[in-house]
């Protein structure tokens, strides 16, 4: 854009105000995108380490609870604790979300006691701001990666309109501009050239899959060795020579050997 739109109106890329337009669509998408991923990576980080408080702290509580009610151990289901009937087993939570559910048992019972009652340590108020700031990044991390997902849907579709107009800018340059040759010159317009060798065989390289009929026709000369290919003293690559040059657009190649 910058480059085409310093030459006279008459020598721009016909498809340069489409490539404006759709320029403007997909750079405020991108950065949804990107602020949407940002902000889930950042809560995903927070979610794993107010998680490993939380299992830290419920083993503490779970402690506690054991050697409080170690003849009553059926109680301790009033703090969110699951017991084995069996054995009298006070359980772990194993799960984020048993680990939420007990935090939220034990903070209600808590809080339901007398402030002299509550066990001391961990200290409730510690408790309930680990619960709540883990309950605060799944819910931030969960709406960033819904962020994440539309705008990454609106941002594919509009980047690939925009890739389809880059093609047919690119195929304009080379026909009317370049006089159908691939042009290095190209490059002032954003594009990357690259020149290598062709990958196609030559004809005296090609074997024939079975022996020619009988009544086929005469066979042809052998192939002579293909002259070096010519630059053009505008750069460009001539479409007949042994060399290739490649446009490279969004990660794939367009080639004219």
């Amino acid at each position: 854009m910058a480059y085409d739109q310093t030459l006279p109106p008459e020598e721009q890329c016909r498809y340069t105000p489409d490539i404006a337009d759709l320029l403007q669509i997909c750079i405020p998408v991108c950065d949804t995108y990107d602020s949407s991923e940002s902000q889930r990576t950042i809560a995903s980080e927070g979610v794993k380490r107010l998680d490993e408080q939380a299992t830290h702290l419920i083993r503490r509580i779970h402690q506690l609870i054991k050697s409080d009610l170690y003849d009553t151990p059926e109680q301790a289901e009033a703090w969110g604790f699951q017991v084995k009937q069996s054995t009298k087993t006070v359980l772990l939570p194993k799960t984020r979300k048993e680990r939420l559910v007990m935090l939220k048992k034990y903070i209600a019972q808590e809080e339901s006691r007398p402030a002299e009652e509550r066990f001391t340590k961990p200290d409730l108020e510690t408790v309930k701001q680990v619960r709540d700031g883990l309950v605060t990044h799944l819910a931030v991390r969960r709406s960033g990666r819904d962020k994440r997902k539309s705008s990454r849907a609106a941002r594919d579709e509009a980047f690939a309109k925009l890739v389809d107009c880059l093609r047919m800018a690119a195929g304009d340059l080379i026909i009317k501009r370049f006089d159908h040759k691939i042009s290095f010159e190209m490059q002032q317009w954003g594009f990357e050239i690259v020149d290598r060798p062709s990958a196609r065989p030559e004809r005296s390289e090609v074997q024939p899959a079975e022996p020619a009929p009988v009544e086929a026709a005469a066979p042809e000369p052998a192939a002579t060795e293909p002259a070096e290919p010519e630059t053009s003293p505008n750069g460009s690559s001539p479409l007949n020579g042994a060399g290739e040059a490649v446009v490279e657009l969004n990660g794939q190649a367009s080639a004219a050997s």
